[in-house]
C-alpha cells in the first residue's frame, strides 16, 4: 500500500510539473505574439456618429475650474474627447498619461467628459489632481449624443468638428492611436485592414 501511494504521489508531482512547464511555455508564446503585434489601436464601435461626420456640438459647458467649454464645432485646434466615469478604475489608471499628454500636446484640446452625481465628481476630482492642462466636464448629454456605451471611450475631432477617429481606450497606447489617426488620416486598424483587403481584391 505504501509503495502504491508513493508511486501516485510521484506521478501527480510529475503531472503538476508538466502542467507548470506548459503554462510557462504558453505565457512565453503569448508574450511573443504581443510583441509582434505591437500596441493595438482603439477598438472602434459601430454605434454613434460615423467617421468624417460632424460630431454633435455643445456650447456653454462648465469644467472643473469654472471655465466655459464647448464640444465639437469650429475651433482653432483639434479636440480629443475622453468619456469617463467616476467609478471606472480603467479611467483612473489613464489619468497620469492623460495629464502628461495634455501638457505635451499643446496643439490639441483635451476634454474629459464624465457622467455621475455631483458627489461622485467631487470625490473623483479630489484624488485626480487635474489642473488647468485639460478640462473635466459633467456631460451626460454629450455621452448620450455620441452614443457612448462604455468607458473609457475616446473621440478625435478635427478643427471643423468632424470625427476623425474613435474607440475604446483601455490604455494610453490606444488613446495615442487616436492622435495618430488624426495625423495619418487612417481612423483605425479596422479601416487599415479593410483598405488592405480591398487593395488585394483589386490586384
Amino acid at each position: 500500500m505504501t509503495v502504491f501511494l508513493t508511486t501516485m504521489v510521484v506521478l501527480l508531482a510529475a503531472a503538476v510539473v508538466g502542467l507548470l512547464l506548459m503554462i510557462l511555455g504558453l505565457a512565453r508564446e503569448i508574450g511573443r505574439v504581443q510583441v509582434r503585434l505591437g500596441p493595438l489601436g482603439a477598438r472602434m464601435m459601430d454605434t454613434g456618429p460615423k467617421i468624417e461626420q460632424v460630431g454633435p456640438t455643445f456650447h456653454g459647458l462648465t469644467d472643473h475650474l469654472g471655465r466655459t467649454v464647448s464640444v465639437a464645432g469650429h475651433r482653432e485646434r483639434p479636440q480629443l474627447l475622453l468619456f469617463t466615469a467616476p467609478g471606472c478604475s480603467t479611467c483612473k489608471s489613464l489619468l497620469p498619461g492623460m495629464k502628461s499628454m495634455a501638457k505635451g500636446e499643446s496643439d490639441v484640446d483635451i476634454v474629459m467628459i464624465s457622467d455621475g452625481t455631483p458627489e461622485e465628481h467631487t470625490e473623483f476630482l479630489a484624488g485626480a489632481g487635474i489642473g488647468g492642462e485639460m478640462s473635466y466636464v459633467d456631460g451626460r448629454d454629450v455621452g448620450i449624443a455620441y452614443q457612448v456605451g462604455t468607458t473609457p471611450f475616446g473621440v478625435m475631432l478635427d478643427e471643423h468638428g468632424k470625427i476623425k477617429a474613435k474607440g475604446l481606450c483601455n490604455h494610453m497606447a490606444q488613446v495615442e492611436s487616436l492622435l495618430n489617426a488624426l495625423e495619418s488620416g487612417t481612423p483605425s486598424l479596422q479601416h487599415l485592414h479593410t483598405q488592405a483587403t480591398k487593395n488585394r481584391v483589386v490586384a
